[in-house]
């Protein structure tokens, strides 16, 4: 059982089709069942009233991808990284207390190639989601059943819809990928022929 929380990519926002979406994707091809609480243009601060809200069910594994929409409101305010870090604490905690031996993966955020659009949520840069991806890893790592993935083989000229914000099909399996091989435990060498 896979169940997934976070912003619009876990959603499948940016797939031609929903089902093309990352975690859907993923799913399908573990062969497990998917419970996808992914929702367009949630903030972290809406994830951690979720999980409390709605306390998750056990799970073999919980995927976590938020932040994004947080570093694009806030920026490099410090106000935006206060509430992220103790909304991942949260979240952490919950779904830690939901299923103590389930592995928690959190997905630290690809780059996009253009912030600029799509105003208030126009305030990041590169510098600033590495930002939240460093409050990300320094958060997980006092979560002994959880962890952090990099999305290996990221594109952000090619793997972006046209919106710029969201993945599109090739961006979606390129996630799906990285999730795989973090439940399966494979490297990008054991994909090559």
């Amino acid at each position: 059982m896979l169940t997934a929380y976070g912003h619009s990519w876990v959603f499948g926002t940016g797939a031609r089709q929903h089902s093309e979406g990352f975690v859907e994707l993923a799913a399908r091809q573990l062969g497990v069942r998917l419970t996808n609480h992914g929702e367009s243009g949630s903030l972290s601060t809406e994830t951690a009233r979720l999980v409390v809200a709605h306390p998750p069910g056990p799970a073999d594994v919980y995927v976590l991808m938020t932040g994004f929409n947080d570093a694009r409101l806030h920026g490099p305010a410090p106000v935006g990284q206060r509430q992220y870090e103790e909304s991942l604490e949260i979240v952490f905690r919950s779904l830690h207390k939901a299923d103590p031996n389930a592995v928690t993966l959190a997905i630290e955020q690809p780059h996009i190639a253009n912030y600029s659009g799509h105003a208030p949520y126009d305030r990041a840069t590169d510098a600033v989601v590495d930002r939240y991806n460093a409050i990300l890893r320094a958060t997980v790592e006092r979560f002994p059943t959880a962890r952090t993935i990099v999305v290996d083989g990221w594109d952000a000229a090619t793997m972006l819809a046209k919106d710029n914000v969201h993945p599109n099909d090739s961006g979606h399996a390129v996630l799906a990928r990285a999730l795989v091989r973090a439940i399966t435990g494979r490297t990008a060498t054991d994909d090559r022929p």
